[in-house]
């Protein structure tokens, strides 16, 4: 009898200590398949889609913007990884000039650079446009997106993309991005399967 009621007690207790996925605080760590790293900003985050496949996407809700991190573990380049960051780059542009824009959305800027801070073969993107689907509001939101896409430190042939956006009003307050993708990209920790 005591038995059971000490592993009913232990139960209960790792059930209070299993990891909250609708207020998960900003540098508080969160643990993927492969890989972690802890939330930017000043607010908390609740998780969309966690646990059990290949991504981790963390969303925040605000008053006049909304933010949210995709981060997913892919499959590298089909004959091995990349030789070279330049190589690396060239593809990654090869495959976004293939990918078609999404339904209402209207690109203004972009930009791909190797970003060698964050590993030798690592690619950094930036993408802001407007968006007019799904609007409840005149006019457009605005979406900035701050990427990188890095191979795995220790698995073979594996990439790690981790994007970074902010969708707003358009006369919500100014906020830089970059800093926050600074934060989170630096917040990234690649573990090992085995």
């Amino acid at each position: 009898m005591r038995k059971s009621i000490l592993l009913i007690f232990v139960f209960l207790l790792s059930a209070c200590a299993s990891f909250d996925k609708t207020n998960i605080r900003p540098g508080q760590r969160v643990d993927g398949l492969g890989f972690s790293f802890a939330p930017p900003t000043e607010k908390a985050w609740y998780a969309s889609v966690y646990g059990g496949g290949n991504q981790i996407k963390l969303n925040q809700l605000n008053f006049d913007d909304s933010y949210s991190i995709l981060i997913a573990m892919n499959r590298g380049p089909r004959w091995g990884m990349y030789k070279s960051a330049s190589q690396h780059l060239d593809r990654f542009q090869s495959h976004r000039r293939g990918t078609p824009p999404a339904t209402g959305f209207i690109e203004q800027k972009h930009d791909e650079w190797i970003d060698p801070r964050f590993g030798k073969l690592c690619v950094r993107h930036y993408v802001m446009g407007e968006d007019w689907a799904g609007r409840n509001n005149d006019g457009p939101a605005v979406v900035e997106t701050e990427g990188l896409v890095c191979p795995h430190k220790s698995l073979r042939n594996v990439l790690i993309s981790v994007e970074l956006s902010r969708r707003y009003e358009t006369y919500a307050e100014k906020v830089e991005l970059r800093p926050y993708a600074d934060e989170l990209f630096m917040s990234l920790e690649y573990e090992s399967l085995d």
